[in-house]
């Protein structure tokens, strides 16, 4: 199965959003199919797209078992870069104790929680 992304969220890979549209596209066929996730005509990437749409699959799947059901191509070296750092985090994130990943959450939210509008 192919997912082109220009499909689903147009040319930019950037937020929330447009990653939990590719998260909800991958969930639903991971486990039948080997899904190739096309980037061709994206022109921007940011972490907040791969952190939604990539990273949560690796709380389930080791990174040979996603590897082997998920591929990617047309990534621009940006897209890649940034892809692989969200998978190195995620991984790292995901080996931490339930506790140790429950505090670092909540660090980044009180963290979030201190900026003010100005």
């Amino acid at each position: 199965m192919e997912i082109k992304i220009i499909d689903i969220i147009g040319r930019t890979a950037v937020s929330r959003i447009s990653g939990e549209k590719l998260h909800t596209a991958i969930k639903q066929n991971i486990d039948s199919r080997k899904i190739t996730i096309d980037f061709s005509g994206v022109e921007f990437y940011a972490s907040p797209f791969f952190n939604t749409a990539i990273a949560p699959f690796l709380e389930i799947y080791d990174l040979e078992n996603l590897q082997a059901n998920l591929s990617f191509i047309n990534l621009s070296p940006v897209g890649k870069n940034l892809l692989n750092q969200v998978i190195h985090n995620a991984i790292d994130f995901y080996s931490k104790s339930q506790d140790d990943r429950d505090s670092l959450s909540n660090e980044v939210t009180q963290g979030l929680n201190n900026f003010k509008d100005e």
